[in-house]
């Protein structure tokens, strides 16, 4: 039996749905018609491609932005529900510093746009996550939901997606009038399954995707960037890149669908590594990770993803280590279900169903002896409680120290680990603004003093925020994913921005390296896929090569490589 994607009748209607091609010509003019209609000020414009948008939401009833960051979504999300009409409109936000934001950029519009006749409520993404949230949408039962940073809605596993679902399909199926209007700067990773949900819940019937789930996971084999068994891409095309290439243009010609592939700021990037300093200690604990699988203080490596964060940990010279240690029987268990998932992660990646994470494997072989052991004294112990950290090393501290005494602009340092953010603030005499963009005395990132570096969780403030005034800037224990890294260049290289934005990536390993590689793959995926080239795609790269010497091979060994 041939594995292939079918020719269907879902097929036939996402290939006869009804084409266009934006242009900049064709936004220019909705700007010129629409600005007045919304505008209260004489002064007021809407740019080409956000009044573009509200004139395709008003005709399809709803709508996919793909516009690149810093492109003016938020205006965007304060005028939409006019342009369809709405009365009870949710906007849906990740994260608590977004929400003020966002009520800081809607009290600035006022008297300037017509806003909608009716509020707008505003929830956070981990709010409609809750168990109190359980029931919020069919009690509010909003007809219009607008969604900003919609690719944190990637995994239909979300609870947040699972609601969403259920109250979209329900209120169709209920006759029920109801806009949904997705915006995101970066809407692929890995798979169109992160997007495929999303665009039925905007276009229903118009959605350039199969309605159907498992005949969009058979699509998503054929064009997905994976190392598993892959379909014949059959009605799609004859090959992987023309599959890819029917797609795109698919998507890029579907009304309702916006995809720009330009980016907001016409101001010069340039991205580069920057190696660290040098250190015999890290070396040896890098060396540790790699032959024994686990860090300094016992903690094993689980999966690629627990790998990862052990590796960003040791390059910035911590570890964390049980204090209390734990049972004996439980870290035996522990050892040995950690070897277990590592194998069968790594033997299960050329089949037509790869495991990536430990969760997939344990539910995949929960019978196996070795599993139920583990689950059986995993109560015993509590690894996240009773984790503690120690330092080892300056060398990463330092290169931090060494890049804030360079500065020739204002610059930010963004920190992926708290312990190391904190730390360096305090050296620094800095604040340090984590959670919910705020210091441990409530100021918010938004109101910090301009012309000074500051100290910042890139987790905590990687999206939404616009700090254009600190065009340096310095991201430590780096993330792995490009849409992270386009989020964080953005909060500098946006709309507005007229200086050079230097974007320096501190490598402390080589798997920080594979890290930075691994993201402009997944760019180059998301641009074969939806036609969108992101920031790090657009800029100088520049590539530092760290000197690797016989005491520092373990380091750098997955550079090497």
């Amino acid at each position: 039996m041939t594995f292939s994607v079918a020719h269907s009748s879902e097929f036939d209607r996402v290939r006869g749905l009804p084409q266009r091609v934006p242009t900049q010509a064709d936004a220019e003019e909705c700007a010129a018609a629409l600005s007045p209609r919304y505008a209260l000020s004489p002064d007021a414009r809407l740019l080409p491609w956000q009044a573009y948008a509200l004139a395709e939401i008003a005709q399809v009833g709803g709508g996919y932005l793909a516009l690149p960051v810093g492109m003016g979504k938020t205006l965007i999300s304060y005028l939409a529900p006019l342009a369809v009409g709405a009365k009870r409109i949710l906007f849906v936000v990740k994260g608590r510093s977004l929400v003020d934001k966002t009520d800081h950029d809607y009290a600035a519009y006022r008297g300037v746009w017509r806003g909608p006749e009716h509020p707008i409520r505003i929830v956070t993404l981990e709010w409609l996550s809750t168990a109190s949230a359980s029931t919020f949408l069919d009690q509010y039962a909003p007809d219009c939901i607008v969604i900003d940073e919609v690719d944190d809605l990637a995994s239909t596993q979300n609870a947040a997606v699972l609601r969403i679902d259920r109250y979209v399909r329900a209120r169709r199926q209920a006759g029920l009038r109801l806009a949904v209007i997705a915006m995101t700067g970066t809407p692929v990773r890995k798979s169109i399954m992160g997007v495929w949900h999303v665009l039925c819940w905007c276009l229903d019937e118009g959605a350039p995707v199969p309605l159907s789930e498992p005949e969009a996971r058979m699509w998503a084999l054929a064009v997905d960037d994976h190392s598993g068994r892959r379909p014949q891409p059959g009605p799609l095309g004859a090959t992987v890149d023309q599959a890819r290439a029917w797609l795109r243009h698919r998507w890029a010609t579907t009304p309702g669908v916006l995809m720009v592939d330009q980016d907001s700021c016409g101001a010069p990037l340039t991205v580069r590594t920057r190696i660290a300093r040098p250190c015999a200690e890290t070396d040896k604990h890098m060396a540790r990770l790699l032959v024994e699988q686990e860090n300094p203080g016992g903690i094993p490596v689980v999966d690629p993803l627990g790998l990862a964060l052990l590796d960003s940990q040791i390059g910035l010279g911590l570890y964390s280590y049980w204090d209390p240690p734990p049972p004996e029987a439980w870290y035996i268990a522990r050892r040995a279900v950690a070897r277990f998932v590592r194998a069968r992660i790594e033997s299960s990646q050329r089949s037509s169903r790869p495991l990536d994470t430990e969760g997939q494997v344990l539910r995949a072989y929960a019978d196996h002896p070795i599993v139920i052991e583990w689950l059986r004294v995993k109560p015993a112990f509590d690894d996240d409680a009773n984790r503690r950290i120690s330092w080892f090393s300056r060398a990463a501290l330092d290169s931090c120290h060494d890049w804030l005494r360079e500065l020739d602009a204002p610059g930010i340092v963004w920190c992926g680990s708290v312990e190391f953010g904190r730390h360096l603030a305090r050296e620094a005499g800095r604040a340090y603004y984590g959670r919910q963009g705020r210091t441990d005395q409530g100021q918010s990132i938004l109101a910090a003093p301009k012309g000074v570096p500051l100290v910042a969780s890139w987790q905590a403030n990687k999206k939404g925020l616009n700090l254009q005034a600190w065009p340096r800037q310095l991201i430590t224990a780096p993330p792995q994913s490009a849409k992270w890294l386009e989020q964080i260049i953005g909060r500098s290289h946006r709309q507005g921005q007229d200086e050079h934005v230097v974007i320096d990536v501190l490598a402390t390993s080589g798997g920080t390296l594979d890290s930075f590689e691994r993201a402009l793959t997944e760019a180059q995926f998301a641009r074969d896929i939806v036609s969108l080239s992101q920031k790090i795609l657009r800029a100088d790269v520049v590539r530092a090569e760290p000197i690797i010497t016989k005491s520092s091979e373990f380091r750098w060994a997955r550079k090497q490589q």
